[in-house]
């Protein structure tokens, strides 16, 4: 199985990613392809998309920026797939971004759980994929006195808790599409290992943008390795083949 991970500039306008996105999609053939968040902008561009995907081959995921169903629906960061060249809605769009949100937040957590359950999987190769956007990762917490292990962040909920480890337990490939890239990349590589466990995979793909360390502000290129990564039962693995520009950057694995 061959898994493609692609990563925009920030600064591409809406016109350029849509662009990129067909022509990157039509000239792929692996098995799956992962864009990073803010793939392209609205319903027009997805019309547009759809309207041009010649790849029957590949099963897409992408994110929509800002979808607008009616004057009471209004939804941001909402997720596609491509299978035998059709779009499918997957009628699921990001729940939270950072931990401040999801902190104690019974209620939250409960419906985010249900959201995993019910619309946030897929099958590719017979692989079962879930999909976590962005800062939804932050489900998870680090234990800093206990050398940043990973646990399940709402710890008193237990039902919860044995819910969220029967889907990892039942799912082969977590994918991560990323706006920007996170701080503390130390606390998230133990979440990377964490969730890749038990002979898993994990992938994100990040654009390139500012992520912000000890207070201070750092600026990601398009050939930082923040921007993708790759992991297998807890390590990094390494990409097959690998491609940068000053658009986008694309990293391809083998299975």
């Amino acid at each position: 199985m061959e898994v493609e991970l692609i990563s925009y500039h920030q600064d591409l306008d809406t016109e350029k990613r849509l662009e990129l996105t067909t022509n990157l999609i039509n000239q792929s053939r692996a098995d799956l392809i992962m864009f990073c968040g803010y793939t392209i902008a609205d319903k027009s561009d997805l019309k547009k998309l759809s309207n041009n995907i010649e790849n029957e081959v590949s099963t897409v995921l992408f994110e929509v920026d800002y979808m607008e169903e009616s004057k009471f629906l209004e939804l941001n960061h909402c997720l596609y797939i491509i299978q035998n060249g059709v779009i499918h809605n997957l009628f699921t769009n990001q729940f939270f971004a950072t931990s401040d949100e999801i902190e104690g937040n019974e209620s939250l957590c409960e419906r985010f759980i249900n959201e995993l359950e019910t619309r946030r999987r897929f099958k590719v190769k017979r692989r079962n994929c879930l999909v976590f956007q962005c800062g939804e990762i932050n489900i998870i917490k680090n234990l800093q006195k206990e050398g940043n292990i990973p646990v399940f962040r709402l710890q008193k909920r237990k039902d919860l808790e044995e819910r969220f480890n029967n889907l990892l337990d039942n799912t082969d490939i977590i994918l991560n599409p990323i706006h920007t890239p996170m701080g503390n990349q130390g606390k998230m590589e133990k979440r990377r290992e964490y969730f890749s466990a038990n002979n898993r995979f994990y992938f994100s793909a990040s654009q390139n943008g500012t992520i912000t360390r000890n207070d201070s502000e750092y600026e990601i290129s398009m050939e930082s390795s923040c921007l993708q990564y790759a992991f297998y039962n807890g390590n990094a693995i390494e990409e097959s083949d690998y491609e940068s520009t000053e658009e986008y950057q694309k990293r391809t694995y083998k299975l």
